[in-house]
């Protein structure tokens, strides 16, 4: 228990930790406590973590300013930090939760953390999970056109982070995405990215450009457990067109343009060349065509997002999900199928 304001600081010094950060006990409660030494500059911060009482994140009891710096007393963790090793989907998933309900918390209260990494990242002994390590944390300044000072672990921090921009929760967004990378694959997400069901989530957090990201911690947590979220913008482009390569948008034009043209030749007749003895077996053609592409095509348009359902799916099993993704786009080929000759009798029964 945390001793009141007045006995907070009598303590004792146990064992130094590192650099400016000692280990302390209370002498009235026999709390373990850090006590951590900073520039002045982080006062603000520090005073505003304070008022944060939130169950993954490491505490500051209590900070002053002494002799041109600030001195702050911060919660004891007895645990380890995030170990080398590779997570199945799962566990990644529920350590990565527990640290945006932090992060949510931090960013509720106006501040960036900038440094979210394995080192930083605490696991507690009944699977509470902890970030920790303020010492680059900052209050957000939408009036700045960037940081004042450019900190970050090279590989979890964004671009904005070094100067570029000004760092909002969009920053520890980035991070969150490499180190889910990282959970994954025990790499970065430039030496390997994970090819699994999370994929797509990892690629949005680490987006260079922040607008594209998940929008909040909450957010991300949501799509971690499966949870739609309405964050589509009012118009979507139209399958098709939302690849980032140029070659399915070419491919793409060529189909809707033949659909089109098909179409309005089917149902405007002929020209005038075209009327002979062949017009019928050339309408015909045309129709079963123009089927072919409307009906064939619709399933696979219909599962445009046929990867996500896997997802949702098989969350924790990503060699599953594949299989679901292949017995759905089976499914959609037969579909079209089916509709093909269902289109072709109407057809037949028509001329």
């Amino acid at each position: 228990m945390v001793a009141n304001q007045s006995q907070l600081w009598n303590f004792s010094f146990v064992a130094h930790l590192h650099n400016n950060i000692d280990l302390v006990r209370n002498n009235f409660t026999g709390q373990m406590m850090v006590r951590r030494i900073s520039p002045a500059v982080d006062f603000p911060v520090l005073a505003t973590l304070c008022n944060i009482k939130q169950r993954n994140l490491m505490e500051i009891y209590d900070v002053r300013s002494e002799n041109g710096v600030c001195v702050s007393l911060c919660e004891f963790i007895n645990g380890t930090t995030l170990p080398n090793q590779l997570y199945d989907v799962k566990t990644a998933k529920q350590i990565l939760c527990q640290i945006c309900d932090g992060l949510t918390a931090l960013h509720s209260h106006g501040i960036v953390h900038r440094d979210i990494k394995p080192e930083n990242i605490m696991l507690l002994s009944d699977g509470t999970v902890k970030s920790i390590d303020y010492s680059i944390s900052r209050l957000m300044k939408p009036d700045q056109r960037k940081d004042t000072t450019a900190f970050g672990t090279a590989g979890y921090a964004p671009p904005e982070q070094f100067g570029f921009a000004q760092t909002n929760g969009k920053a520890d967004i980035y991070s969150c995405g490499v180190l889910l990378n990282y959970m994954l694959t025990g790499k970065l997400p430039n030496e390997e990215l994970h090819q699994g069901v999370l994929k797509t989530v990892i690629e949005q957090c680490i987006e260079i450009d922040e607008s594209k990201r998940f929008q909040s911690a909450d957010e991300l947590k949501k799509v971690l457990l499966g949870k739609k979220i309405n964050s589509r913008r009012p118009f979507q482009p139209l399958p098709g067109f939302r690849s980032k390569h140029v070659f399915p948008k070419i491919l793409t034009v060529i189909f809707f343009a033949a659909w089109l043209l098909m179409l309005f030749v089917y149902i405007n007749g002929f020209p005038m060349f075209l009327k002979t003895s062949l017009s019928n077996i050339i309408r015909q053609t045309v129709l079963m065509i123009d089927i072919m592409l409307l009906w064939t095509a619709l399933p696979y348009i219909l599962f445009g997002d046929i990867f996500r359902l896997s997802e949702h799916i098989n969350s924790n099993n990503p060699r599953n999900g594949k299989y679901v993704l292949r017995i759905l786009g089976v499914a959609s080929i037969i579909l079209g199928i089916v509709l093909l000759f269902a289109g072709i009798s109407v057809a037949d029964s028509l001329m």
